[in-house]
């Protein structure tokens, strides 16, 4: 956006594009519609493109015993592979004239002067940094005014596998919730076109060991682990979202300031929300020679927190419920309004009493 506005931009990645990202890959109606307003991207675009390699309109949230909760969905869950899907976005930025540094990987950020350092010596100087670095951001851990404990006490570790369809014991064709195998987290088994992926996510509690408790969802999903090449892990942030995404000459953006939803793990909308919200704020600012950290700051609180804050509540209540009822209690709350609900998690309804939401950017 910044450089369609015909801003200089640097663009400093560590990787080398296309890349192994790991994650779902779920994009929401929320994410669909952001990226029709950004790009110009449409459903259709996307699957022709190769994008989207999977669309669903049906779910199912199960625990290890039986399924708790089925049925039809108010607008499809569109699934893409994140080496692809990130791959294209960068490519638009190419395309809008930001000039790209792959394998830059950083070391160190002032951001007080606006200035990163990569490993290798070099020094970037700029008006303002967006750090989007993801959840061990380093630009983040240059601020010395963010709460580090409560970052690292709500930071879940991830565990996450792609399998061939075939060596999966049986066809997915929707997305599949496993929940009330841990107190605070979830498993997910999501189908692609070419692949199934495979994962579990939860905040350290009683000193789980999260080893085992894969290699045991594992078994509850009848996986031969002879066809399990490796375990790959990532950390999400989960409840740990900062209040204020701004120090000096810099602001962050989605996992680096802990932007994900902390119920049902959802990070790639907020992520681009903040982004696209991070670099109006900056073209705003350059043009009315004014600060973009409190225009930032502000549509963050009116947008992004509110949700994530309402998920929040929505997340222990439910959690609590199954450690004290067991998960048939999830079953009975997703079917009093399941339509809702959907709703809720596609971003056409608020978590916050399921209100409609108007997104300021449609």
């Amino acid at each position: 956006m910044l450089a369609q506005r015909g801003y200089s931009v640097a663009m400093l990645d560590r990787a080398q594009f296309p890349r192994k990202k790991l994650c779902g890959g779920l994009l929401t109606w929320k994410s669909v519609k952001l990226l029709e307003t950004v790009f110009g991207e449409d459903v259709d675009s996307l699957v022709q493109s190769g994008v989207i390699n999977h669309v669903s309109n049906h779910y199912a949230i199960r625990s290890y015993v039986n399924t708790l909760a089925e049925g039809e969905l108010p607008f499809p869950f569109h699934f893409v592979d994140r080496t692809v899907f990130d791959d294209h976005l960068l490519s638009h930025a190419k395309r809008a004239g930001a000039e790209v540094f792959e394998g830059a990987k950083i070391v160190s950020c002032d951001p007080i002067e606006g200035l990163v350092t990569l490993e290798n010596g070099d020094v970037f100087e700029g008006e303002y940094i967006i750090g989007a670095d993801g959840a061990n951001s380093v630009i983040r851990n240059s601020f010395p005014n963010y709460d580090r404990k409560r970052f690292k006490e709500f930071m879940a570790p991830a565990i996450e596998i792609s399998l061939s369809p075939s060596d999966f014991p049986r066809p997915v064709e929707f997305p599949e919730l496993i929940v009330g195998f841990m107190d605070a987290g979830y498993g997910w088994v999501f189908p692609n076109r070419d692949r199934v992926v495979v994962g579990i996510c939860g905040l350290r509690r009683n000193n789980v060991n999260f080893s085992k408790l894969f290699s045991d969802y594992l078994d509850f999903l009848k996986i031969d682990k002879a066809v399990v090449s490796g375990l790959h892990g990532h950390p999400l942030p989960y409840g740990n979202f900062l209040e204020n995404p701004v120090y000096g000459k810099t602001l962050l953006a989605g996992d680096a300031a802990g932007y994900v939803e902390p119920l049902f793990g959802e990070g790639l909308f907020f992520a681009m929300a903040t982004g696209l919200y991070s670099s109006e704020a900056i073209a705003e600012g350059l043009a009315k020679k004014i600060s973009p950290g409190p225009a930032y700051s502000q549509r963050v609180h009116q947008q992004i927190i509110p949700e994530l804050k309402a998920s929040n509540r929505l997340r222990w209540l439910l959690f609590k419920g199954m450690k004290l009822a067991g998960p048939r209690s999830l079953g009975l709350f997703v079917n009093a309004g399941a339509w809702k609900l959907a709703e809720m998690v596609h971003g056409i309804r608020s978590y916050s009493w399921l209100r409609k939401k108007r997104w300021d950017f449609l």
